[in-house]
């Protein structure tokens, strides 16, 4: 990609990391935005009236099955997807095969994920060895090697002498710990949220308890080695009450909740007649709960949203519903999902899905003169229904025959269109 100069003209720019809410322009020159407002110099216009212009998304978790499941998704697919969601940043999980769990597997994942086109990927390492839980990765050297997060992707560490060590660690580095927070002896051979709809329609349920204890000890252990824990998947209105507590006593605790679970419940299970699209890890929850993790990320309690993309095949989904692999694609209906559950609200979309996950990375996500012109640009209001085509490989969409807001019409990487009107 060689960067343009570039004039995003007339659109909603809503930044919170500078409180911006304002129509201007925005000028774009090698890579960097160059001026705000109202604008009159030369270069590609492309008209943004009736659209809001937002930073770019950040996901922090996304798997993308790169290298070993090149069936499920690859970095060029993942990186497109990523894209047409208007993200501009991907954190990989180390979920692959072989697990990102040596330096060497960080540094030839990064050189291959520099040459994608859509949405930058960044490269996080595996806690532990083939993500087992048992033995401690080269946390220090993957760092120094490239990755900007440590985690075990989905996978939970029920060694809790272990995870504290990997939190002592990793806290001289800088670099956040991304958790699933659980409990797998109280997950079992659960396949949904334990409640009233898993007791009328008899599957085995996965108890909030299994998601809270695990929020708990992952709070403790933050507060006991100061590291900086990111608890990667929060959908319960018990752990939203945990992480609020946490942080009002300042401890180094930030929390995701994925994007589906601010507009899906376990009721759409049944509602769908056990579609395994709705066979997911953490499950949907009940009614509640969505409204808690609402509520948590209006105030703040939950710094993120994540798409929590899982792409898989119809061989892994097409079974029995407690045979199917849980996991659902996400990238491109994020946004739509987070808007719909949010009511609408701009800012806390945006906060969640720029600011706040910039923010765990140690980074910015802003709409100010000399930074990176990372961006996205969208419908805020109309509504379309969610389908194929996608520009993942994955097939397995909960969200789809829904109608969501939030269309994306372009998304602007390093200067560069990378979704939108750019071959026209």
């Amino acid at each position: 990609m060689q960067p343009e100069t570039l004039i995003l003209r007339g659109g909603r720019v809503v930044c919170p990391a500078t409180d911006t809410d304002s129509i201007m322009d925005i000028v774009i020159h090698d890579g960097r935005i160059v001026a705000l407002g109202d604008t009159q110099v030369e270069g590609r216009v492309v008209e943004c009236t009736g659209f809001v212009v937002s930073p770019g998304f950040i996901d922090l978790g996304a798997e993308l099955g790169d290298p070993g499941y090149l069936w499920r998704e690859d970095l060029t697919t993942g990186s497109e997807a990523g894209a047409a969601g208007g993200f501009t940043t991907i954190v990989a999980s180390p979920k692959t095969d072989p697990v990102v769990d040596t330096p060497v597997a960080v540094t030839e994942l990064s050189v291959r994920a520099a040459s994608v086109s859509g949405a930058r990927i960044l490269i996080s390492g595996a806690v532990t060895k083939g993500l087992k839980g048992e033995q401690l990765s080269e946390l220090g050297l993957m760092i120094e090697a490239g990755a900007v997060a440590l985690s075990d992707g989905r996978k939970t560490m029920m060694h809790t002498g272990l995870l504290r060590r990997a939190l002592d660690y990793a806290r001289p580095f800088g670099a956040p710990v991304m958790m699933r927070p659980g409990d797998t002896d109280l997950e079992g051979s659960g396949v949904m949220h334990e409640g009233e709809v898993s007791l009328q329609i008899g599957l085995r349920g996965i108890p909030s308890a299994a998601e809270e204890i695990g929020v708990a000890r992952l709070i403790s252990l933050a507060s006991l080695t100061g590291c900086s824990v990111h608890l990667s998947q929060v959908t319960t209105a018990g752990a939203v009450r945990q992480i609020r507590a946490a942080k009002a006593a300042g401890v180094p605790v930030t929390g995701a909740v994925p994007a589906r679970h601010l507009v899906l419940t376990d009721r759409a299970v049944d509602d769908s007649v056990y579609d395994t699209a709705t066979r997911l890890l953490p499950p949907l929850r009940s009614e509640s709960d969505r409204l808690a993790c609402v509520e948590g990320v209006k105030d703040g309690t939950l710094d993120c949203i994540t798409a929590d993309h899982v792409p898989l095949t119809r061989i892994e989904k097409e079974l029995e519903y407690m045979h199917a692999k849980p996991g659902a694609m996400g990238l491109e209906t994020a946004l739509g999902a987070t808007l719909k559950g949010l009511g609408g609200d701009l800012s806390a979309t945006i906060q969640a899905m720029a600011v706040g996950p910039a923010t765990v990375l140690g980074r910015e996500a802003v709409i100010e003169v000399g930074a990176v012109a990372d961006l996205a640009v969208f419908a805020p209001i109309a509504e379309s229904e969610v389908g194929a085509p996608f520009r993942s490989k994955g097939l397995n969409e909960p969200l789809s025959g829904r109608r969501l807001p939030g269309c994306i019409q372009l998304t602007v990487r390093d200067g560069c269109i990378i979704y939108g009107p750019k071959h026209d």
